[in-house]
């Protein structure tokens, strides 16, 4: 199965940690595991809500690809856990949509079509253009002010430098900071649900042609529009940024799989 191509709009694939997902869960549950060995479960094997991360990081990071099958007896032997652990965990991704469970199949790595694509980054611009409605009136003064720093000169040059995992941080702190200031609590867990589904495809679209300029562009017209307090125009950005990310994720559906 092939993965995204290696070198799109003339910069390498960087491994990116944008928006929505951990880091070092998995090193520090696979670790903790692996001490144990391939035996019964120990002291040290994750919990199942650990074990879940983990998986789900490894979806995210596409080290399990799309459509790809899992197996119970290698991940309970990897981790040290029992296969009943793992089916637990699988079902807590499968009602997260990150995988899917066939019969006469098994449990495979969800694969999203152009069409689900699309409806998905629909109901994305509604909830985080609300998001960013919010967090416009309701951030305190110079809430954005390091933000606006780092999407100067620091970002042109990661990009320019083809650091995109540096940047990548930059756009989740920035994602994290509109949820944070937005202050809805069911607004968060809406927004936290189709992050789940939507990682794998953040990551990626960074790597299209073209996405870089227009995402840093985008992200500086919605920091003025924070500034400025202007939920109306801030909402209207946050929408256009995920269209644009949409649209291209669509038209190079086909370097993704």
């Amino acid at each position: 199965m092939s993965r995204a191509p290696q070198h799109l709009d003339g910069r390498t694939n960087a491994v990116t940690e944008g928006p929505d997902w951990p880091v070092g869960a998995e090193a520090a549950g696979a670790q903790g595991a692996r001490a144990q060995g391939a035996g019964a479960q120990g002291a040290g094997a994750p919990e199942t809500a650990t074990l879940v991360e983990i998986l789900r990081d490894r979806i995210v990071r596409e080290v399990f690809v799309s459509g790809q099958r899992l197996r119970e007896r290698e991940i309970a032997e990897e981790f040290a856990v029992s296969r009943a652990q793992v089916r637990e965990a699988f079902s807590v991704l499968t009602e997260r949509r990150l995988l899917d469970r066939k019969a006469n199949v098994g449990v495979t790595v969800a694969r999203l079509g152009p069409e689900e694509i699309a409806q998905l980054y629909e109901l994305r611009g509604a909830v985080e253009g609300l998001a960013a409605r919010l967090a416009a009136e309701r951030a305190p003064e110079g809430a954005w002010d390091d933000l606006l720093h780092s999407f100067g000169a620091p970002a042109d040059e990661m990009i320019a430098a083809a650091d995109l995992e540096g940047y990548g941080k930059i756009v989740d702190e920035a994602q994290q900071r509109l949820v944070r200031y937005a202050a809805n609590a069911v607004l968060n867990e809406t927004m936290g649900v189709l992050a789940d589904r939507s990682a794998v495809l953040a990551r990626r679209s960074i790597l299209l042609p073209g996405r870089t300029d227009v995402g840093l562009k985008m992200h500086r017209e919605l920091l003025a529009a924070l500034i400025a307090r202007d939920g109306e125009a801030a909402e209207r950005i946050k929408r256009a940024n995920l269209a644009d990310a949409c649209e291209r994720l669509v038209r190079f559906a086909h370097y993704l799989r």
